[in-house]
């Protein structure tokens, strides 16, 4: 299977809705806070103390927004250097605002981005993948396991239910761009991150209530943190 011929004017449809909708997504997010917030938590328990000695963590996000809340408390974190990534110019400038200088901000499709083999301890990515066609999905995963050293944690959500695709022109009331989602659904998401070597810790699916033009949304997420085996 391959990605949709039309994958450049999917990204540059999503990077033109995220600019429009920049300061208005900042504040939509927030009812996702303690959700995305509990995971890190969840997340840097599981990977553990660094070992005396030990230079720290090394973090990438992808998708990193604003960089709130999860960017601020990562970078807020002694001995972590993070990386973060965006598609959205204007995100990536409201990230600026709000994060300290030593976080480095990456603007781009993460598709694009190139890292050495096994140069993180932890990649993120929230609410970000899902904005990818299926394929490209799938060929995420592959490189943030090469990405992962061994022992390092996978933290993202996917959509729970399969579909192929599903775009929306004027997601939270922007008149630029098009929205954009897909996925495999929980059990073949699952299934993906097994078979690329991964061991899952946590498999488990949160609703969140999502509010568009006055109505409440109910919207299964499947949260997955994996760990890169030793």
């Amino acid at each position: 299977m391959n990605e949709p011929d039309n994958a450049p004017q999917i990204k540059d449809g999503i990077r033109q809705a995220y600019d429009d909708i920049a300061p208005t997504y900042l504040t939509w997010t927030q009812s996702s806070h303690g959700v995305r917030l509990s995971y890190v938590e969840a997340m840097l328990k599981h990977h553990g103390p660094p070992d005396k000695g030990a230079t720290g963590m090394n973090i990438l996000e992808l998708g990193c927004g604003a960089g709130v809340p999860v960017t601020e408390v990562l970078a807020a974190r002694e001995n972590t250097s993070v990386t973060a990534n965006d598609i959205s110019a204007a995100q990536i400038q409201l990230a600026k605002k709000r994060l300290p200088e030593s976080v480095r901000l990456i603007e781009g499709d993460m598709m694009e981005l190139k890292f050495d083999k096994e140069h993180f301890d932890a990649v993120l990515a929230m609410y970000s993948v899902i904005h990818l066609p299926r394929d490209e999905q799938t060929t995420m995963l592959r490189r943030i396991y090469g990405w992962l050293k061994p022992g390092g944690h996978f933290l993202a959500n996917f959509a729970a239910t399969e579909f192929e695709s599903s775009s929306a022109q004027s997601w939270l009331g922007g008149t630029k761009g098009a929205m954009y989602w897909s996925g495999w659904g929980k059990d073949k998401t699952r299934a993906i991150i097994g078979e690329i070597g991964f061991e899952v810790v946590i498999d488990e699916v949160v609703t969140d209530v999502e509010e568009q033009d006055g109505v409440s949304h109910d919207v299964p997420f499947h949260w997955i943190l994996a760990k890169k085996p030793v």
